[in-house]
């Protein structure tokens, strides 16, 4: 961290903070080091519990009170306990357990559990996943059969016409190099 950063940090510590930090510098003391006999607690740092919760106690205050209402009851509906735990919507939506965390451990088995990266107060890297190429979507292929079926109706009678219309609209609607 720079000597900039800790000096802000100690700032925030109000006037006699700042002007005891300034006082250990001039002596030559490690920016660090001063700001962590200013503050009275070691400085924040990557990694640690306290730079990743820095900031978020009453952290639904600070949302518009309809997001907040929207987010807190969404979890609530779902079952999810809040009570000491942050939204994270990177993570996932509200109704997601694994999107309330509270500490960098429950991050981290999220992101796990997802196949997620991050980086940041919290640093997981995912494995490569290897993903099977498909020629096309089933929601593709779906919607394409129904537009089909819409014009002739007796094929969804026919377990046999409604494989062959699949064929169809695969051969028809996708890539072929796949």
């Amino acid at each position: 961290m720079s000597h900039d950063r800790y000096r802000m940090e100690c700032a925030e510590y109000g006037p006699d903070c700042l002007a005891f930090y300034d006082r250990l510098i001039d002596e030559g003391n490690n920016p660090g080091f001063a700001a962590m006999l200013a503050m009275r607690k070691p400085c924040g740092t990557k990694g640690t519990e306290r730079a990743f919760l820095e900031g978020s106690h009453h952290w639904a205050d600070k949302l518009n009170s309809d997001n907040a209402e929207y987010i807190l009851g969404a979890a609530k509906k779902a079952g999810i306990p809040t009570a000491g735990k942050v939204y994270k919507g990177g993570i996932g939506r509200p109704d997601d357990p694994l999107a309330w965390v509270s500490t960098i451990d429950d991050v981290k088995a999220a992101c796990k559990e997802k196949g997620y990266s991050c980086s940041g107060a919290v640093s997981y890297k995912a494995p490569e996943r290897k993903f099977k190429k498909k020629r096309m979507g089933e929601d593709l292929v779906q919607d394409y059969m129904a537009r089909e079926v819409e014009k002739d109706p007796s094929i969804a009678h026919s377990k046999k016409k409604m494989k062959n219309l699949r064929s169809e609209v695969i051969e028809k609607h996708s890539k072929k190099n796949l």
